[in-house]
């Protein structure tokens, strides 16, 4: 009796990490099929087929293909999300400023597939908006209490949906075809038009 209660531990664990790769499979294979056809396009059975999976074993995970799409975009704008800087109080040195964008741009770059998605023009669940929306919300908290310290006159909350909106485009534009400009140069452009910068 003990022997098969110790060995139950190692079959949940087994079955867990069965379910994280089959999830793992599900969101490569929506991040494929949303590129290729578009949000409105793809479907959940497709999904599943591309998995490898039943279309049941895909509602086992999500409750749709929008569940799915916006865990792959929640989990990229998490990636992109600017960090503190540890060594200024404020975190908007030049310093910091250029490992926000190195990242996003990172980011930009492995998620290429998903990005074109989000902004395919036929997509109309305003979810491009509502990304816009989540980052101009963390650059405003950001900004209101940088601009004060550093004498930036504008406000905060403009000054965020302005960049926000800026960062969004030009991304958006530069993933869909990389060949447009560098990196560096899309990061320098993006330095260059950060609201209130000043040269360090």
């Amino acid at each position: 009796m003990s022997e098969i209660l110790a060995e139950r531990p190692a079959s949940r664990n087994g079955h867990t990490t069965r379910r994280l790769e089959t999830r793992r499979r599900l969101l490569e294979a929506g991040t494929e099929l949303f590129a290729e056809e578009g949000v409105r396009a793809a479907t959940s059975s497709a999904i599943a087929r591309r998995a490898g999976v039943a279309t049941g074993t895909f509602y086992l995970h999500f409750p749709d293909k929008h569940a799915l799409f916006e865990e792959l975009v929640d989990a990229a704008l998490e990636e992109m999300r600017p960090t503190p800087d540890p060594e200024r109080s404020d975190g908007g040195s030049a310093e910091a400023l250029r490992r926000d964008l190195e990242r996003m741009v990172e980011v930009a770059v492995r998620r290429r597939n998903l990005i074109r998605a989000v902004f395919d023009r036929g997509e109309s669940s305003g979810l491009a908006e509502r990304i816009q929306d989540r980052i101009a919300g963390s650059l405003e908290e950001r900004y209101a209490s940088v601009f004060p310290e550093r004498g930036i006159a504008l406000h905060p909350g403009a000054a965020a949906q302005a960049r926000a909106a800026l960062l969004v485009r030009v991304i958006a534009w530069w993933v869909e075809d990389p060949d447009r400009a560098s990196r560096e140069e899309i990061i320098q452009v993006l330095m260059e038009l950060a609201p209130g910068r000043t040269k360090e």
